[in-house]
């Protein structure tokens, strides 16, 4: 698996959203009791450690392969990264104000971020264009993705009998 993608897909490995999430809950009580340092300290280096462990002795493929592998391939690119982070930001700025309304609208923006399968795509205003290939609606990794899972189809219950040409 490329670099790239095993970034985006240990995203979705649950032991990288628990720590993502827990680290996300316990910095925001530290920000809200007044405690910077130990509040980025948790909110940084606990999702840090999480990716490393996740990338290093997590099986990508095979995570890349189930129903939120194949989501996160297609619908996390960079944008909604960012989305998510300005998202986790807010929360954080929120939780040092005590302002419970900024805290739920940087919720409400990590769960936009999560949510790109329904932001409207290139040059529609209801979604990507459909049977679109790359440069015309879907990017390289959204067109590769597809090919992959229509040869999977094909290949569904022959066990290698014979050829699919």
């Amino acid at each position: 698996m490329r670099l790239a993608d095993g970034a985006v897909i240990h995203q979705v490995h649950a032991a990288k959203i628990g720590a993502d999430a827990g680290s996300a809950v316990v910095s925001n009580f530290l920000l809200w009791r007044e405690r910077p340092a130990a509040a980025m300290a948790v909110r940084l280096l606990i999702p840090l450690a999480a990716s490393g462990v996740v990338l290093a002795l997590a099986d990508l493929d095979g995570l890349s392969r189930t129903r939120r592998g194949r989501y996160v391939l297609a619908h996390m690119p960079a944008s909604a990264q960012a989305v998510r982070l300005a998202g986790d930001a807010l929360m954080g700025l929120g939780a040092y104000r005590r302002s419970a309304p900024m805290m739920v609208a940087g919720a409400a923006m990590i769960g936009a971020g999560w949510s790109h399968a329904l932001w409207p795509g290139p040059g529609t205003a209801a979604g990507p264009a459909q049977g679109a290939g790359p440069g015309r609606g879907r990017t390289h990794r959204q067109f590769r993705l597809e090919r992959a899972l229509i040869g999977a189809e094909r290949h569904r219950g022959c066990r290698g009998r014979h050829r699919h040409g």
